[in-house]
């Protein structure tokens, strides 16, 4: 009996002994799977693997430049001189600004010469200089995120200061007056309490804001009116917006030649002039805004006059077509080496708010930075605010289902976003939705 009970102990003894050796194994194993996992991990940074490597970053100073920062780091001058040949096709590393940011990458061995140079050309693009065996450069990116963003304001002084009071980038003014509403809203003219709300596509970098993608839809309430636009790609290349009955909101001419700023005088047919003090008509719009502004031909045309005159100072005057002629006065004289790099001269075709035909300035009779644009009609001036002008032709037969389905989509989510200090009505959002029909 001692015996067997013996024995039953050995067993027991001998199974809890393989146990416990198992278990030691099993966790050397896994502690040596954790070692090789752990040391398997990379480190990526501009697309480049820097897991055994030394990153030293920093900003161009002023007077500083590539070549000096390259040799500073041990890079030969002769591999300085390819590096800069190489760079011109696609990005010149003379043109690297003071404050711009680099980073030189070294590999913990080799610390004395590195083995990439990264100049950030801005929060996307990069300029990567390879200073291996055989020198490469080429521009490379980031990852660019793109979120989904909603939002409102109600104006109380400007539009500005909604969209700050809002916490929306002030980006989205120049989105809204002069891409979307240059057309149809007046955005010199905004009252306390007009409205407006948006959906649009926040782009972003290592989770920094870097800037406004594509709107998708809005709606601003002025004037006692909603003015509605939803992007819609009609023609296949490019989105243009439309109301909610279908109608292209982008007129033949924009309402101002500048980005949003301020009328600061009027089309009249009486008044003191600021520099004589004589009374007589002001056939112009005048835009204030700062010198070296950009200005735009408010509609596709023909240049007819790109010159020089006392009280006009430098202007360029555009045909568009058998009835309209635009003019753009009191330019900056920089305007003239534009014209000379751009060939705006008579007889060059300029685009709609793309192609520049001069920077704002004060040359000639001017008391201030502004430009002043003259509308004709038929041969005669006349007030363009006043005056009923041709608009873009409405969506298509053929694509009209197709908008409508893009149009509801939005409009539906227009509806579930609140201004400021007001609650959602969710009874109303479904009978709030459009269903307009065309009528042909």
């Amino acid at each position: 009996m001692g015996e067997k009970l013996g024995r039953i102990n050995k067993m027991i003894y001998k199974k809890i002994f393989i146990c416990i050796v198992t278990l030691f194994i099993c966790a050397c194993n896994q502690h040596s799977s954790d070692n090789v996992t752990k040391n398997d991990i990379r480190k990526f940074a501009y697309n480049i693997d820097i897991t055994n490597s030394t990153i030293h970053k920093g900003n161009v100073k002023k007077g500083e430049n590539v070549g000096g920062i390259l040799n500073k780091h041990g890079v030969s001058f002769l591999e300085i001189d390819k590096i800069a040949k190489l760079s011109r096709k696609v990005f010149d590393l003379r043109d690297v600004k003071a404050g711009g940011e680099y980073s030189v990458i070294f590999t913990d061995s080799t610390l004395n010469k590195p083995t990439h140079f990264i100049y950030e050309i801005n929060k996307v693009d990069f300029l990567v200089a390879q200073l291996s065996d055989t020198i490469k450069v080429f521009v490379d990116k980031k990852d660019l995120v793109i979120k989904e963003k909603t939002g409102s304001g109600i104006i109380n002084s400007s539009l500005w200061f909604a969209m700050e009071e809002s916490n929306l980038s002030a980006k989205l003014v120049n989105v809204l007056a002069d891409e979307i509403y240059p057309w149809t809203i007046d955005f010199f003219r905004l009252k306390p309490g007009d409205r407006f709300k948006v959906i649009y596509d926040a782009k972003y970098v290592d989770d920094e804001f870097i800037g406004i993608g594509k709107v998708h839809a809005t709606i601003f309430h002025t004037n006692n009116k909603e003015y509605y636009a939803f992007s819609f790609n009609e023609l296949g290349d490019f989105s243009d917006y439309f109301d909610e009955r279908g109608n292209n909101l982008r007129k033949f001419f924009l309402k101002a030649p500048v980005s949003f700023t301020r009328i600061s005088s009027r089309y009249t047919k009486k008044r003191k002039h600021p520099v004589t003090g004589r009374w007589k008509g002001h056939f112009g719009t005048d835009f204030a805004a700062p010198i070296g502004t950009p200005i735009y031909s408010t509609a596709d045309g023909t240049v007819v006059e790109a010159s020089y005159t006392r009280y006009n100072g430098y202007y360029v005057k555009i045909k568009h077509n058998s009835t309209y002629t635009t003019q753009y006065l009191h330019m900056d004289k920089s305007s003239k080496r534009l014209w000379n790099k751009s060939k705006i001269k008579k007889g060059k075709k300029v685009s709609q708010g793309v192609d520049i035909i001069g920077y704002v300035g004060q040359s000639g009779q001017a008391t201030g930075p502004h430009v002043c644009y003259r509308f004709w009609k038929n041969g005669k001036q006349v007030d363009p605010f006043k005056t009923k002008l041709p608009s873009s032709k409405p969506v298509r037969k053929s694509k009209r289902e197709e908008f409508e389905a893009v149009k509801n989509n939005w409009l539906n989510k227009l509806n579930t976003i609140s201004y400021p200090n007001e609650e959602i009505n969710f009874d109303s959002i479904v009978s709030a939705s459009l269903n307009i029909k065309f009528h042909d």
